[in-house]
């Protein structure tokens, strides 16, 4: 916005709008806590504009004075952490009015001094609750939710031969030739038990590693695979199944299921018919370990979706690219794991190199027969 006519253009367009997800109007006398509320509650979800001076139906009352000195000091003494603001005032109709534009945090999870989480929802704000704080603080690498508890578990819940096949062939190490102590101490200190309320239970990972059952005490971690006749999901269904067991059973049995119902047409070379191989096994396996590794195993009422239509493969995966990664970045092998412990593992088990090359090689083997996207809360690959 270089001139005042342009930026009254735009905030005729913002009132003309009306509030919403990513517009809020104040009046001139909103109090400073008030408008830390809104700039949070903004700066953790998609960023938006405060306009002070104009009242909720969109009837400009205007400011007395500037409000800049002021802005800074609610960006400074009201929001945690400190939040850089983009003010600017103009003259509408005689009126003084204020534009405040928020950005999407980089420093997220934000909150105002009263230590409260806010979240802008449709065109009002609430209170984080705890699983959206907790995907707050783990999208920002602050936690990891795979190394957290899950209630109700206990040792019991891990499958101590899947343990024991893991570190006699990873590490030379008999786990169930251990005395039981030591067994529990590997355990805790590689995170698979850990601490939660004076007792010891699996972690998510833990449990997606070597738990017995994960679907039933993690519902989310299972993947809906369905096979459609045709190009659209209406089209009618030729399979579905909901694929269990652990994050490698998962691996294993998902692309196993792809390489039998993708179509693999073939052509006469002399005598000899030849297979064409639409999509690469390499390509295949390393989109379904994406899925798996990546996915954010807080969001508790999604699965893992694999679509296969005539055309094309969907793999959509709860959870939008972690971190401060963009669409951009991982195209060129940037990466911010969301998963520690599962990565650590799923490394060792040489399901992926740990190097970033997955997403680079995917698109020089399939060129523009690939497309990444993020759709609010979820991250879709379509091969």
């Amino acid at each position: 916005m270089n001139t005042t006519t342009d930026l009254n253009e735009t905030i005729n367009a913002l009132i003309q709008q009306g509030e919403n997800a990513q517009v809020e109007f104040k009046s001139g006398a909103v109090r400073p806590e008030s408008a830390a509320r809104e700039i949070v509650a903004f700066a953790n979800t998609l960023g938006g504009s405060l306009l002070i001076g104009v009242e909720d139906d969109g009837t400009i009352s205007g400011i007395e004075s500037s409000l800049e000195t002021w802005v800074a000091n609610i960006s400074r003494n009201n929001i945690i952490p400190a939040l850089q603001l983009d003010v600017r005032e103009t003259e509408i109709e005689g009126k003084r009015v204020c534009l405040i534009t928020v950005p999407k945090g980089h420093d997220r999870p934000y909150q105002t001094q009263d230590s409260k989480y806010w979240l802008r929802v449709g065109s009002s704000n609430r209170m984080a609750t705890k699983e959206e704080l907790s995907r707050l603080f783990q999208q920002a690498g602050l936690v990891h939710f795979d190394t957290s508890p899950v209630a109700n578990t206990d040792i019991s819940h891990i499958d101590k031969q899947a343990v024991d096949h893991y570190y006699r062939s990873y590490y030379d190490t008999g786990f169930i030739d251990l005395p039981e102590s030591e067994q529990h101490s590997l355990l805790v200190n590689t995170d698979i038990l850990v601490e939660s309320e004076n007792h010891w239970v699996a972690s998510v990972g833990g449990l997606l590693m070597f738990g017995k059952q994960p679907q039933r005490r993690l519902p989310q971690s299972a993947i809906m695979f369905a096979v459609f006749k045709g190009e659209a999901i209406t089209d009618d269904l030729i399979d579905k199944k909901e694929i269990t067991g652990t994050v490698a059973e998962l691996i294993d049995k998902t692309v196993n299921l792809l390489q039998l119902y993708i179509p693999t047409p073939s052509t006469i070379k002399g005598n000899q018919r030849q297979e064409i191989t639409h999509i690469p096994l390499k390509v295949l396996r390393e989109a379904v370990v994406n899925a798996v590794m990546h996915r954010d195993y807080s969001i508790s009422h999604r699965k893992t979706q694999v679509h296969v239509y005539s055309n094309r493969i969907e793999i959509t995966s709860p959870g939008a690219l972690a971190n401060t990664l963009t669409l951009e970045k991982i195209r060129y092998g940037n990466s911010a794991p969301r998963n520690i412990f599962l990565v650590k593992f799923l490394d060792n088990l040489r399901y992926f190199d740990g190097l970033g090359r997955g997403i680079p090689m995917m698109l020089k083997a399939m060129q523009e027969r690939i497309e990444l996207e993020n759709i609010g809360e979820l991250f879709r690959l379509t091969l």
